[in-house]
């Protein structure tokens, strides 16, 4: 691909509203028993479209509101996180959207600030201000954003406890800026530019793993942080009953669970830190065998976990 190529892809990414859609992580494209709609539930100007069994996303409707993003059980939806936590990092905690009167960090719409978002900064800045404008008139995202960000604040106490966040109305203030923080900001335009295209983050992850989405490397940054007896991350359990099959792997958005031979017998295995608790093993499982509990800190960081083990009914057939 040349230089051109390269410009004009990185104009049109620039451009399209829409979030980024993995399609390998949707609900319903795995065929969940029960599907999932959330996406086109929420969506204020019906940019979403789930006919067929299949996600479409209007490139004229939607307005990158990020309500979508924010409901999404598999992490299928994603905003680029990277200029959203930089620009909660360069406001120490305070943030306004776009529509916001006042001066200060914003993102075009309070309903982007996903669970892990709000986790990871309530983790590492502190109580958090959330400005918003008049949503209940706003074109962008509308009167739903308020109750949305506070149930992402509600999801993201389960990795930070202590989370804190204020929504409200009071115009933001910019912070005083020194020379030296000036020339940085003159130089991090690029970088920043950079971040809207490639959803990198630009607060460096301990540890993080790239196989897993962003979202889900920020909520485990922000469990770290957390005291261990307060972190409620997802996890399933497996009861007896369980046949083996590959169903519950199979419907999985993030590969949390894995199925794996040893000789004669099959094991069931869980990645705590992949698991989403989006419940898509529990309604499929064909015994209804999988319950939803809460892990432990140390489950989310240790070794995958043997929920399951035996000689499956039909290995002799």
């Amino acid at each position: 691909m040349g230089t051109f190529d390269n410009l004009l892809d990185a104009f049109l990414k620039l451009t399209d509203p829409r979030p980024a859609f993995t399609r390998d992580r949707c609900l319903l494209e795995k065929s969940s028993v029960g599907g999932c709609d959330r996406c086109q539930a929420v969506c204020p100007h019906g940019a979403v479209s789930a006919d067929s069994f299949v996600i479409e996303i209007s490139d004229t409707r939607c307005t990158s509101c990020g309500l979508c993003t924010e409901v999404c059980p598999g992490v299928a939806l994603e905003f680029p996180l990277g200029p959203v936590q930089e620009a909660l990092h360069r406001g120490k905690g305070r943030i306004r959207c776009s529509q916001a009167p006042g001066s200060g960090d914003e993102v075009r719409c309070l309903a982007q600030l996903t669970a892990g978002v709000l986790a990871e900064a309530g983790s590492r800045l502190g109580p958090l201000a959330l400005v918003h404008g008049d949503c209940a008139s706003c074109k962008i995202g509308g009167a739903a954003v308020p109750g949305q960000v506070m149930m992402a604040v509600e999801e993201g106490k389960r990795y930070f406890p202590g989370l804190e966040a204020a929504f409200s109305q009071t115009p933001a203030q910019g912070t005083a800026v020194g020379r030296r923080d000036f020339f940085e900001a003159l130089l991090g335009g690029a970088k920043r530019a950079a971040a809207e295209v490639v959803p990198e983050l630009p607060i460096p992850l301990e540890d993080e793993a790239p196989t897993l989405p962003a979202e889900l490397r920020l909520r485990a940054l922000a469990a770290k942080r957390a005291p261990a007896e307060g972190v409620r991350w997802p996890k399933i359990q497996i009861a007896e009953g369980c046949t083996l099959c590959p169903v519950c792997t199979n419907v999985c958005p993030t590969k949390a669970v894995e199925r794996v031979r040893q000789g004669e017998e099959y094991t069931v295995q869980l990645n705590v830190s992949a698991c989403t608790g989006c419940g898509a093993c529990v309604s499929s499982c064909p015994p209804q065998v999988i319950r939803l509990e809460e892990a432990t800190k140390a489950e989310v960081f240790g070794e995958p976990i043997e929920l399951y083990r035996g000689t499956p009914p039909w290995y002799d057939l």
